[in-house]
């Protein structure tokens, strides 16, 4: 089972999300960090911009397949929504989340001027306040179409700690093992 934790470019998906999957026993992966192990080389810029969206989904799928035969429950934190450029947003297809096997979404929330402060703390100056509002709508957007496409379970989280994360992780998976 694939847990997908979405959110914008700074709103601390791993920052929450990897010590929560450390406690629980649970594999936390980046999908930047997936693709880059499967292909060998990143195929983003320091802004965000990524090339060759459908080969880097194609490695993150065949990297998460492999993590997935071995019984782990994986949580991948990623995006539903890709920067092709400054203001040039790509969705990407049902099909992927669904080839990863997602059981569930969580999405974190953080203000927009809060993820500005963080993406330039990382030296990324290449967003304006507009572009990472319009992007974190599109995010929330296209994760509920993604999630009712696949009829799965949906949580939104708003500046979430790790202790939130894990609570959530910890109820998810267990009922995920429940027998039906």
């Amino acid at each position: 089972m694939t847990v997908f934790v979405a959110g914008v470019h700074g709103a601390g998906k791993t920052f929450v999300t990897k010590p929560a999957c450390q406690r629980l026993g649970l594999v936390h992966a980046t999908a930047s960090q997936l693709i880059k192990e499967e292909r060998g080389q990143a195929t983003w810029d320091g802004a965000k911009v990524v090339s060759d969206v459908e080969q880097n989904q194609a490695a993150l799928i065949s990297a998460a397949k492999r993590i997935l035969e071995s019984g782990a429950t994986l949580v991948i934190d990623g995006h539903f929504v890709l920067r092709r450029a400054p203001r040039n947003h790509e969705r990407l297809s049902v099909d992927v989340f669904r080839a990863l096997d997602c059981s569930s979404v969580l999405l974190i929330h953080s203000p927009v001027l809060v993820l500005l402060e963080r993406l330039q703390a990382r030296q990324d100056m290449s967003w304006s306040e507009a572009e990472l509002t319009e992007f974190s709508k599109a995010e929330d957007a296209h994760g509920a179409e993604v999630a009712k496409a696949l009829g799965i379970p949906l949580k939104i989280l708003d500046s979430p700690s790790a202790q939130e994360v894990e609570a959530w992780l910890e109820r998810f998976s267990k009922s995920a093992r429940a027998p039906r």
